[in-house]
């Protein structure tokens, strides 16, 4: 995933792309398909556009929503719809949010190119989605590849300019949880070696590397154990021919021990230099 900088960096950029919108989306609207189910919910803010992500506003029971935040995915609760086809109120003016159904949302590749079955989050852009890659809330899934209306400028965090396009999706509403390691294709490689490769390397290791680093440690268990057996073995049978010379069995014996040790930290070492590097 980029990283780029702070929602409130960010936050006269969604201005601008929210005058933008104001113009084009009422006109979109219209054509948004009929299959949506929406809630009415309150807000404070007054730029939320049609198409907009909106999140549960922190801190507040009385159902109040702002623009989404990509520090607190969690909290999204849908896009903003001017025409569903079931909206739910209670009779006081509010803002209509889609929670399940198809409609269209206002999204960026802020995070890479958008495809239909794509999954999206909340971006550093409020109120705008983006593509998720990792483990995240999810609005919904992508009907359709991103028609880009606006190109706008923004800095990511080493302060070079990014050009970022921002339009239209078709999506798929429904808030939920998206585990990305679900939809990765199997590798030869257990999943449980995968888990603790990636753990201790704090990173997302290659199958390569892992089945590398298991090599290592097998081909080291089988070298100490026949280095231990063929130790011990041999003490017995000294011993047994020769028992004053058990004093020195017992000093080689030791000598394998620190020999044990020394092998097992080179082969930590280098498993570590393996997964790390």
């Amino acid at each position: 995933m980029r990283f780029f900088q702070s929602t409130t960096r960010l936050q006269a950029t969604i201005s601008g792309v929210a005058l933008c919108f104001a113009l084009i989306i009422p006109s979109t609207a219209a054509a948004q398909s009929n299959s949506a189910i929406a809630q009415q919910f309150q807000t404070r803010q007054k730029d939320i556009t049609i198409a907009s992500l909106v999140s549960m506003e922190q801190g507040k029971t009385n159902n109040a929503i702002e623009l989404s935040s990509f520090e607190h995915p969690e909290r999204l609760a849908g896009v903003v719809s001017e025409n569903p086809l079931i909206e739910l109120s209670n009779g006081e003016s509010g803002v209509q949010v889609v929670t399940s159904g198809l409609t269209k949302v206002l999204v960026s590749d802020i995070n890479g190119s958008i495809m239909a079955g794509d999954k999206l989050t909340a971006s550093p852009i409020e109120g705008v989605g983006m593509r998720a890659t990792e483990n995240t809330t999810i609005v919904g899934t992508a009907q359709s590849p991103l028609a880009t209306i606006r190109t706008q400028t923004i800095k990511d965090k080493s302060g070079k300019d990014v050009k970022v396009h921002i339009g239209l999706v078709a999506v798929q509403v429904g808030v939920a949880f998206y585990n990305a390691d679900a939809g990765k294709k199997s590798t030869f490689v257990p999943s449980f070696l995968q888990s603790l490769a990636n753990n201790v390397a704090g990173r997302n290791v290659s199958p390569v590397r892992v089945l590398v680093a298991g090599l290592i440690l097998l081909l080291l268990f089988i070298s100490i154990t026949v280095l231990l057996y063929s130790s011990v073995r041999s003490s017995i049978i000294s011993i047994g021919r020769n028992p004053l010379s058990e004093s020195a069995v017992r000093k080689s014996l030791f000598q394998v021990g620190i020999t044990v040790f020394a092998v097992l930290l080179f082969a930590v070492g280098l498993v570590f230099i393996v997964l790390r590097a």
